[in-house]
């Protein structure tokens, strides 16, 4: 598997100021992703040793997990979509003329900005209600509103970036 890190598929500082600002933000959004991922992999190899060494795990250790993972694969998700890295299963396209399969993948954008945006607005209503109501977590207490309002950023920043994708698929040239 030959996979390349390459950001040719991406909108370039080239292509303008705003496309370089949300190449950044994007950038920006999945090294957090990674620094909280790291953070739950020390956590977690911690508690593992106190666990195993000292029989006293890190309390909570499994909802720190499932809190901090969500937030991160979320963070993940606008840099994914810029780069148009996301599974495409294009069997069924493989002898569409280039132009059929942008307009294609411009729809398949296109709903991505769609959701994105419904994520987004239905996970903001569910900080409302989830601040309102005072719901925190099992273990630790820990209330549900914030890691839910820490998701809504990376749910717009994916709508930005799922528009751009959209607005790329639709403008770029395709070879005949």
């Amino acid at each position: 598997m030959n996979e390349s890190l390459s950001f040719a598929d991406t909108p370039a500082e080239e292509a303008g100021p705003a496309a370089g600002l949300l190449l950044r933000a994007t950038q920006a959004f999945a090294l957090g992703g990674g620094l909280i991922l790291l953070a739950l992999v020390a956590m977690s190899l911690v508690s593992i040793i106190g666990r195993k060494l000292f029989a006293t795990p890190i309390q909570g250790d499994i909802e720190l997990m499932e809190i901090g993972a969500a937030i991160a694969i979320a963070a993940f998700l606008p840099f994914c979509e810029l780069r148009g890295q996301h599974i495409k299963v294009d069997a069924f396209t493989l002898k569409l003329p280039a132009r059929a399969k942008a307009w294609l993948d411009a729809f398949a954008h296109l709903l991505c900005l769609l959701v994105a945006l419904l994520l987004a607005w239905r996970t903001g209503l569910q900080v409302l209600e989830s601040r309102e109501y005072g719901e925190v977590s099992t273990l630790l207490s820990v209330p549900l509103w914030l890691p839910l309002l820490a998701i809504v950023p990376s749910l717009l920043l994916l709508a930005l970036a799922a528009g751009a994708r959209t607005f790329l698929c639709l403008v770029r040239e395709q070879p005949q």
